[in-house]
């Protein structure tokens, strides 16, 4: 269909037109992914926490095992056996010999095992809680962003849309000698740019809908976005280092720290054991038989035994002395670790508490400046243009800043929600710390 316009009057009329109708949605029937269900998603079956839950139940029943002596050994042996005539009964001192070996570690070596291994179980509780709240912080970011590039190719549609339009009255005009081919050629630029940034942003909301498939597995991964940007409220906290440094000793990463510490000392401990003698408790039964006939015959009495075997801890400037040194050594890189893992948390949340303060104000000067700004320059163009004076360039220009203000805000307004995510990975333990859960 060509469409033919006489005056800028009707072309004036028809953007006004495209502004106030927009674009309708047809309603879809496809089902809807909110962040709560992708959040669930994520966290179900997820095969890093499942392997974590299952090494958490093997030190476990390890544990068990650590604080248990070792079976014990028998000894069967035949002694003092006659090689002339191989007779068993030959001679007073041949025997049959079984016994029973059982060792006891030194000291209270076993149940420091046993502690050492059930903390290192409890380790993994604060690595799922950590995985836990890593997979809700990037699910939440990943569906944010596609959340942005789908607005954002929405908009840019309905811009081509009246762009597409306006290229036909623009050569409409032209061909009645209305206009000149300057305003047709700039018209056709700026509808191909536009082709240009949907091809662009199609194919970010590819790769971010591929990003988000790891979580939510592809079959949901296609699924349409609430219509809606999702809200997160980030709890009212102090920004100084002292206090956030006590709310973080409940943060998984500290906990994970306080464990290794925690097994740590166990491992001293154990070191400390080592010091004091280990020992082995030896019972045996000989059997011997009867005298031969020819020796008159009788019984000869069997004999029982017992022994013990005590270690001799007395050379240990080479082996225990650098054994407990290199694990005091090993606890106090531990520490130091957990003050620097506590001012790394501590300064990443302070920047993006910054973050998010800046982007809130950057999204109230959009709100409440920036785009009615915008809006009015359209207008005032438009009205510019009507009265001839004004160009064709500057209604262009106008739109296309309408355009990228009306992006730009929507960036800032997620960028925002996306900072608040990042505050939520830090901030989610001191909530459960609080409440007790």
């Amino acid at each position: 269909m060509h469409l033919v316009f006489h005056s800028k009057k009707q072309l004036l009329a028809l953007i006004i037109g495209f502004n106030l109708i927009g674009a309708s949605n047809m309603a879809l029937a496809a089902p809807i992914l909110t962040l709560q269900a992708a959040e669930t998603m994520a966290l179900e079956d997820e095969p890093e926490i499942i392997s974590q839950q299952w090494q958490m139940e093997s030190l476990s029943a390890q544990s068990i095992a650590d604080g248990q002596l070792n079976d014990p050994k028998m000894q069967v042996a035949l002694a003092n056996m006659p090689t002339d005539t191989f007779d068993f009964d030959q001679e007073n001192m041949t025997q049959l010999k079984v016994g029973i070996i059982q060792q006891f570690p030194s000291g209270d070596t076993l149940s420091i095992k046993q502690a050492k291994t059930q903390k290192q179980s409890e380790l993994f509780l604060s690595k799922i809680a950590d995985r836990k709240l890593s997979i809700i912080k990037e699910v939440r970011l990943t569906y944010f962003e596609i959340y942005y590039w789908e607005e954002a190719k929405k908009t840019i549609v309905q811009n081509q849309r009246f762009f597409s339009q306006l290229v036909e009255i623009v050569q409409s005009m032209f061909s009645v000698g209305r206009n000149n081919q300057q305003d047709l050629i700039r018209a056709q630029l700026e509808l191909s740019r536009l082709d240009d940034r949907i091809v662009k942003i199609t194919q970010k909301i590819n790769m971010q809908r591929s990003k988000l498939s790891r979580w939510v597995r592809d079959q949901n991964s296609t699924h349409a976005l609430s219509s809606q940007l999702p809200e997160l409220s980030i709890p009212e906290i102090s920004d100084e280092f002292e206090t956030l440094s006590q709310l973080f000793y409940s943060h998984p990463k500290i906990q994970e720290i306080d464990k290794q510490i925690d097994i740590s000392r166990e491992d001293i401990a154990l070191a400390k054991e080592a010091f004091k003698p280990g020992w082995a408790l030896n019972v045996g039964y000989a059997y011997r038989d009867n005298k031969p006939k020819e020796f008159g015959g009788g019984s000869r009495s069997d004999f029982v035994s017992a022994g013990v075997t005590f270690d001799l801890p007395m050379f240990t400037a080479n082996r225990q002395d650098k054994k407990l040194l290199s694990k005091e050594h090993k606890l106090q890189a531990l520490k130091d670790k957990r003050v620097s893992m506590l001012r790394q948390l501590v300064a990443s949340l302070q920047q993006q508490q910054a973050v998010e303060e800046q982007l809130q104000n950057r999204h109230q000067l959009y709100i409440n400046l920036l785009m009615p700004q915008a809006k009015q320059q359209t207008q005032a163009s438009l009205l510019a243009y009507q009265s001839d004076r004004g160009d064709f360039a500057d209604v262009m220009r106008a739109y296309i800043d309408d355009l990228n203000v009306k992006l730009d805000e929507r960036r800032i307004a997620v960028d925002h929600l996306q900072s608040k995510a990042k505050i939520l990975y830090f901030t989610s333990s001191f909530e459960q710390n609080n409440t007790g859960t």
